[in-house]
C-alpha cells in the first residue's frame, strides 16, 4: 500500500467534499482546487505527473473564464466541481490500494512510463473518460444544450495549453520523427484531437439524456479508441 503524508489524504478528502457541494466564489473554488493539485504534485506517487499537468490546464481555465460573462464563468466553474474530483478519486484508490476506475487503471499499471506518457494516457483517462459523465452528473439536457458552444470555444486556451506540452516533445526520439513524417503537422493533428475529444464528450453527455441506447454504443465505441490511444503513447511518446 501507497501511504500519502497525512495532511495530503486530509486536504484529498477535504477537496472530495468541497467539490461535491454546490459552486462556492470563484476565487475560493480555485484556490481550492489549485492547493490540492499542488500538493498531490509534490507527493511521490504516479500521480504527481497528471497533477503537474492538470495545475497548468486550471490556470488555463482561469484566465479563459476571467473574459466570459458571469453565467458562462458559473457553468464552467459547476463543471469543474464535478470533473476534478474523478481524478482526486482516482489519487484516493492509489493511496488505499483500492481497485482503480476503468480508465485509469493504464495510468496506474506501469511505473516506468516517461513523464510525457503519464501526461498524455492521464489526459486520455480525464477527458475521454471522465468529462462527459462529469458533465451528465452535474447539468441536465436543457443546460448542457445552452452551454454547448462556449464549452467548445473553450478550446482555445486549451490549444495555447495544448503548444506548452508540445515544446516539450522534441527530447523524444519516436516524436521527433513522427514530426519529420507529418511534416510538421503533428501540432496541428494534436490540437484537432484534443478538440474532437472534448466534442464527443459533450455528445455523449447530451445522448445519455436523448438516446441512451446510442450513448452506451458511443460509450463502448469511445473505451475502445482510449486503449488505442493509450497503445499510441506507450509505443510512441519515448
Amino acid at each position: 500500500m501507497i501511504r500519502a503524508p497525512y495532511k495530503i489524504r486530509i486536504l484529498l478528502l477535504l477537496a472530495i467534499m468541497f467539490f461535491s457541494v454546490e459552486l462556492f466564489a470563484q476565487q475560493k473554488y480555485n484556490a481550492a482546487l489549485l492547493d490540492t493539485l499542488q500538493q498531490i504534485a509534490g507527493t511521490n506517487t504516479l500521480s504527481k505527473h497528471f497533477a503537474q499537468l492538470y495545475y497548468r490546464a486550471i490556470e488555463a481555465t482561469n484566465r479563459y473564464s476571467a473574459k466570459q460573462t458571469e453565467n458562462i464563468r458559473r457553468f464552467i466553474f459547476g463543471f469543474e466541481s464535478s470533473f476534478a474530483p474523478a481524478f482526486f478519486r482516482s489519487y484516493q484508490d492509489l493511496v488505499t490500494s483500492k481497485p482503480q476506475i476503468f480508465n485509469w487503471q493504464p495510468y496506474y499499471a506501469d511505473s516506468t512510463f516517461n513523464p510525457l506518457q503519464y501526461e498524455f494516457i492521464g489526459m486520455n483517462a480525464h477527458i475521454n473518460g471522465d468529462m462527459w459523465q462529469a458533465l451528465k452528473e452535474r447539468y441536465d439536457f436543457d443546460t448542457l444544450e445552452k452551454y454547448r458552444k462556449p464549452l467548445i470555444k473553450f478550446q482555445k486556451a486549451l490549444n495555447t495549453f495544448f503548444d506548452s506540452i508540445y515544446v516539450t516533445t522534441g527530447q523524444y526520439k519516436k516524436l521527433k520523427r513522427l514530426h519529420l513524417l507529418t511534416l510538421g503537422l503533428d501540432k496541428v493533428i494534436g490540437r484537432k484531437m484534443l478538440l474532437h475529444w472534448r466534442k464527443r464528450q459533450v455528445q455523449l453527455a447530451l445522448l445519455f439524456y436523448s438516446d441512451p441506447k446510442k450513448c452506451e454504443r458511443k460509450w463502448k465505441r469511445t473505451q475502445y479508441k482510449m486503449r488505442r490511444w493509450n497503445r499510441f503513447a506507450i509505443n510512441w511518446i519515448k
